[in-house]
């Protein structure tokens, strides 16, 4: 090569074709990576991160807001809420900032999930007290509760009758 000129553009033509690979395959990445339902959004969100600044490097320009509406459609649908709530308050951030949001949203998330459990488990082991009901009004003292077993195995061991056993007061007839 006879000048630094010379070899600084065949070194540039070189390493072009490399540098324009290295950006498709991080586009690739970056536009195929979908975060899966149940991990954690700030692994999902370092890994975005890590794509989009590779891309800078090899550069590749991305404004801010296509950076962060990226992020926000490869997010799963229990984050729809969040993405509708952004987008219908036009709200503008970093993607620190939306790391720290979406942190936020997932950690509501898991407590409402835990929450919604706990309620959910205490509805269903919960007794229900016995001898409490509605009592009667004046004048239907007189009827009888009598109610007819259909299934026999339930009160095998109370009686040994047909199906057509009837069990009044817990004692069968």
């Amino acid at each position: 090569m006879a000048s630094s000129m010379d070899i600084m553009h065949n070194l540039t033509e070189m390493l072009g074709q490399q540098n324009r690979s290295a950006r498709q395959i991080a586009i690739k990445g970056l536009v195929s990576t979908k975060m899966v339902e149940g991990t954690p959004v700030r692994d999902h969100m370092l890994k975005m991160m890590g794509y989009l600044n590779e891309l800078e490097v090899l550069g590749a320009m991305l404004d801010c807001d296509s950076q962060v509406d990226m992020v926000l459609a490869s997010l799963p649908p229990s984050f729809n809420d969040f993405v509708i709530n952004y987008h219908m308050n036009k709200l503008s951030m970093t993607l620190t900032e939306l790391l720290n949001h979406l942190q936020s949203t997932e950690d509501l998330q898991k407590k409402n999930k835990t929450s919604s459990f706990l309620v959910e488990a205490n509805v269903v082991s919960t007794p229900k007290p016995k001898g409490k009901g509605k009592r009667k009004a004046k004048g239907q003292g007189s009827k009888k509760n009598i109610f007819k077993i259909k299934n026999k195995k339930t009160f095998k061991e109370k009686s040994n009758k047909t199906n057509d056993a009837y069990f009044h007061y817990g004692k069968v007839d």
